[in-house]
């Protein structure tokens, strides 16, 4: 399986495709096709089974692309249940202060350096028998942990935040921080503009990956010079969505239109 933290060292762009309410193999196979370095799932918000989400990220995982997911809490047994079924990317949303990183990083990495309980032979291990002593090296080494910044708090506290030892990535959460710093989605405003370039010169200045949300390579390419490599894009809902509007739209008399909220009688 190709490793998060070589591909952030080696390639100049690391692209993921996101998983919101589909929770199916077939996706993964889909995304991996496609050229996906990774596949991130959008756990905070989204509603999973989770035997369902266990069986996607194996999926995923036997096809070479590791997974990204948010976590729901910050908890040790949440974050427990991700690792072990076999992600590797851990993303912190709302991440404001260092302590908050420091406790994530423990539930991450093993003793002494953490509190992560050993329990080899599912996802984790893609259900393979392992040398022990190597697989805690190596889960120790691969896990990245990333710093969903989002709120006017976790930009006070970057710098905090960065120093933490084992946090791997920022990534900036557009929306949420525009609406946290008074301008909700009005990213070209100067107080949202001055936040997220003061986030990437942060993640600059402590030589730490920066990442953000973009839909389109129309949004990513602006923010490429400017230091963002790591990206997070488009899921299922957007794409379903965005290509019936295509495709309906060809025929005559036809586009899009607003759901009245009635079904079919």
């Amino acid at each position: 399986m190709r490793s998060i933290k070589k591909m952030l060292a080696e390639q100049d762009v690391v692209v993921g495709l996101m998983v919101q309410q589909v929770c199916q193999p077939w996706i993964a196979k889909l995304y991996s096709d496609a050229g996906s370095d990774f596949m991130y799932i959008e756990n905070e918000h989204m509603l999973f089974n989770q035997s369902d989400l266990a069986g996607l990220i194996l999926a995923s995982r036997m096809l070479g692309m590791p997974v990204v997911a948010k976590c729901e809490y910050l908890s040790r047994g949440s974050i427990c249940k991700l690792l072990d079924s076999g992600v590797t990317g851990i993303q912190l949303p709302m991440a404001e202060t260092a302590e908050q990183l420091a406790e994530l990083v423990s539930y991450c990495r093993f003793p002494p350096v953490g509190i992560r309980a050993a329990a080899p032979g599912t996802g984790n291990t893609d259900y393979q028998p392992v040398n022990m002593q190597t697989w805690l090296r190596e889960q120790d080494e691969e896990i990245t942990v990333l710093a969903h910044i989002e709120s006017k708090r976790g930009l006070d506290n970057v710098d905090e935040i960065l120093l933490v030892p084992g946090v791997d990535v920022m990534f900036i959460g557009m929306f949420d921080l525009s609406v946290s710093l008074g301008h909700p989605a009005e990213y070209d405003h100067p107080v949202v503009v001055d936040g997220m370039e003061k986030l990437v010169a942060s993640a600059k200045a402590h030589n730490k990956p920066a990442g953000m949300w973009a839909p389109s390579w129309d949004i990513a390419k602006a923010w490429i010079p400017k230091g963002i490599k790591f990206f997070e894009s488009i899921g299922d809902v957007g794409m379903i969505g965005n290509a019936s509007t295509q495709l309906i739209g060809q025929f005559p008399d036809h586009g899009p239109r607003v759901s009245s909220g009635q079904g079919h009688i």
